[in-house]
């Protein structure tokens, strides 16, 4: 159970049963999901044992609730007879020395049926079926690694690996089970760590034939947040991200600049890519005396009152005692007095409907199906973007004054490709009741309103419902839609400071350190369109409708689900990176060669001994290498860079020991790849300024299903006119509301 009981405790579902035979973090996400929704899961562990119980102290904790049987106790016989009763088979995942894998090749074949996920390293197209599947190796050979500084890469302290793939392969699950809905045949969904990584690399990685000072605007590396060190020694985080949020902080820390606007909003501007990084989130030499005179305390309080986003930076576990995440339910007790991050951290109220019909199977996943987005910045956009990929026709609502995130274009485009977009001024009546007739239109409507914004303009769940039972309404508001900080303005980088990820990130007696990929954006965007996919599979069923919603603090409470507190209080798992952040332990580490950097991922005791044979290294390490410290890193790394990269990798790869060469110039690589461009992998399009644009596209694939995106990123209200056409209003009535300012 839930501490709250606000979370959703199996709020839609619908009856499955899965067969798990996967291995690592990924795998058991998405399997602990099911769980969550009251699947039946039955998990065949490998024959010799999953080493992974030793590596995450929440994989004991991800498994329970599933039957567990021992792969070889197994028949051909039995398997296939398991196999003709499932709905779902989860294979591949991660991989360790001397594991073997359940061949997945034929499953299918066995049941029409059957949904398959199959996890690999990288995706099929790119041919490297030979290179492990580890965190490290991935986040180093996919470029990922070098996403925050410049000049070195560095080990990023969450797993973006495998959580990208775990939700990629969740929501490719869920379309292909809804697909099966409509069509009845099932499929296989394969995605990758590589294609994890690319998740959280999304919102930089992009090309353009046509590319300007506009087009290459983006959040800088070696940035400098707003984090500050206050009197009573506590880190906070600082954003400016509203109008009129700069003056608001000059006015609380009582710094006098005549130059500041009212209504300034903060927000870096174009030419500020050209400043001193120090300056790009705000003045830091300028802002941070006042904060040390302050107590964390008093100044958060002072900044939240004023309406302002900011928060505490605090360790890993610290805010699961918060009234708002004990609210929103997403820390679950065991009878055991264990606490862990529940697998489900989406709240779901199903409503009685009218039966709504099924569309007829299209050639994706959600033909026929219409979304209006009235989100904006990353989270509630990135969301209809993964379901526009899939099929649906997505519409977005903007205001006037347009969606803020449009002044980044790299990051704008990814979660805005191949919808229609118009504008409204949904504070007009009119503009609130063309956005109604939209909403009745649609069968799903999504929002990234801060709490009682959608209320105001007659877009929320409630009053949707009234008027059409059947549809699926999705808030993502910042910390929930009740509750007692429900109200608050919240952002990424706050988000990444109260559930604990600059602590970790920020090393071993370090400052903290905020990461760039904006790791909580992305991770709501996939929940969000998680829980549609979900609420559209129980609407097949039953014709309910659903209110769903998927707070940002979920998402970064989510993305530390390897962290478990013991009975005692303890807590295990998530570990501060090293000083140099470079990994966690010297066995799996991005070391520095003669010419460049490696990754070495060496999971057992046979590994570490290759390594320091391989190295000449025996006698100056520990014979137990999991008591390695700083002391044998720096052995390692002194040896390591005598060498030449192409060399050492040679010698590793004879010696049996995992390693890759951390690939700078892995975006340019990826986004040209003639393979991934035809998997889909990466998208292209036309875009009247920029000319030919690829970017990051969808990150797992079907085995019959088409999907991925097939528009541009459309210009703002270029398709004002034919929706509103759609509509019922003739080219004069058009006219008119664009003369009164109610669309454009």
């Amino acid at each position: 159970m839930s501490e709250a009981g606000k979370s959703s405790d199996r709020p839609l579902n619908a009856p499955l049963r899965l067969l798990d035979f996967g291995t690592g973090m990924a795998p058991a996400l998405v399997t602990r999901y099911f769980v969550e929704i009251g699947a039946e899961v039955i998990r065949f562990e490998p024959a010799a044992g999953d080493p992974f119980y030793r590596v995450y102290p929440a994989y004991e904790v991800w498994h329970r609730g599933k039957i567990k049987k021992r792969g070889e106790d197994l028949s051909a016989d039995e398997l296939a007879q398991w196999i003709s009763t499932a709905d779902i088979c989860v294979t591949g995942g991660e991989d360790f020395p001397g594991l073997k894998r359940f061949d997945d090749a034929d499953i299918l074949t066995r049941k029409p049926r059957l949904v398959v996920l199959s996890i690999t390293a990288y995706p099929e197209a790119l041919s490297l079926r030979d290179h492990a599947a580890a965190e490290i190796l991935v986040q180093a050979k996919s470029g990922l690694c070098y996403e925050h500084y410049s000049d070195r890469p560095l080990r990023m302290s969450f797993e973006p690996c495998n959580y990208g793939a775990g939700l990629q392969g969740l929501v490719g699950v869920l379309a292909a089970l809804y697909d099966r809905e409509r069509s009845g045949l099932g499929q296989v969904v394969r995605t990758s760590l590589f294609e994890g990584a690319l998740t959280y690399g999304c919102s930089f990685w992009s090309e353009a034939s046509k590319p300007s000072a506009a087009f290459e605007f983006c959040v800088p590396k070696d940035p400098w947040p707003l984090i500050f060190k206050c009197k009573d020694g506590q880190y906070v985080h600082l954003i400016m991200g509203s109008a009129g949020s700069k003056a608001k902080l000059y006015d609380i820390l009582g710094i006098y600049d005549p130059t500041v606007d009212v209504n300034d909003s903060g927000v870096p501007r174009l030419d500020a890519v050209r400043l001193d990084m120090k300056k790009f989130f705000g003045d830091v030499e300028l802002i941070s005396p006042f904060i040390q005179q302050r107590e964390s305390g008093e100044l958060l309080k002072a900044l939240w009152d004023a309406g302002l986003a900011a928060d505490l930076v605090q360790p890993p576990g610290a805010c699961w005692d918060d009234p708002q995440v004990r609210h929103n339910g997403i820390i679950r007790r065991d009878s055991d007095g264990t606490r862990f991050v529940g697998g489900n951290p989406i709240s779901a109220a199903p409503l009685p409907a009218p039966r709504t019909p099924i569309p007829a199977a299209g050639a994706r996943p959600l033909s026929g199906l219409k979304i209006v987005d009235f989100g904006t910045f990353v989270a509630g956009p990135y969301t209809s973007a993964i379901l526009g990929d899939l099929g649906a026709d997505v519409i977005k609502v903007e205001s006037l004054a347009k969606d803020p995130n449009r002044n980044v274009f790299r990051s704008f485009t990814t979660g805005n490709r191949g919808k229609r977009a118009i504008m409204l001024d949904l504070k007009t009546a009119e503009g609130r009741d063309i956005a109604q007739r939209l909403c009745l239109r649609a069968d799903i409507v999504t929002n990234n309103f801060r709490t009682g914004v959608a209320a105001r303009l007659g877009i929320d769940a409630r009053t949707l419902h009234q008027m059409k039972p059947e549809l699926i309404v999705l808030e993502s508001a910042a910390y929930g839609a009740t509750g007692p900080k429900a109200e608050r303005a919240g952002f990424d980088l706050a988000f990444q400071a109260f559930c604990g990820h600059e602590y970790r990130a920020g090393g071993k007696d370090n400052a903290p350190l905020w990461n760039r990929s904006t790791l909580v954006d992305y991770t709501g965007g996939l929940l969000g369109a998680i829980s549609v996919l979900q609420a559209l599979r129980v609407r097949a069923h039953t014709g309910a409708g659903a209110e769903l919603n998927v707070p940002l603090l979920n998402a970064g409470i989510f993305l530390l689900s390897e962290l478990v507190q013991r009975p005692d209080g303890s807590f295990a798992g998530a570990p501060l990176l090293n000083r140099e952040q470079t990994g966690f332990h010297p066995l799996e580490q991005i070391y520095q060669t003669a010419d460049g950097w490696i990754a070495i991922a060496g999971r057992d005791a046979k590994s570490a001994t290759a390594l320091v044979t391989a190295l000449e290294l025996s006698a100056s390490l520990r014979d137990d290498s999991s008591a390695w410290g700083a002391s044998e890193a720096r052995s390692l790394a002194s040896a390591i860079r005598a060498r030449d990269t192409r060399s050492l990798l040679d010698l590793l790869e004879r010696a049996g020991v995992w390693a890759e060469e951390c690939s700078r110039d892995a975006p340019h690589r990826t986004l040209n790849d003639p393979r991934l461009i035809e998997a889909g992998t990466v998208h292209v399009s036309q875009h009247g300024q920029f000319g030919t644009v690829r970017e990051i596209g969808q990150l797992f694939r079907f085995s019959r299903s088409a999907s991925g995106s097939h528009g541009h990123t459309a210009q703002p209200g270029e398709h004002t006119r034919s929706v509103l056409a759609e509509l019922g209003y003739d080219g004069e009535a058009v006219a008119d509301l664009y003369k009164r300012k109610i669309a454009a």
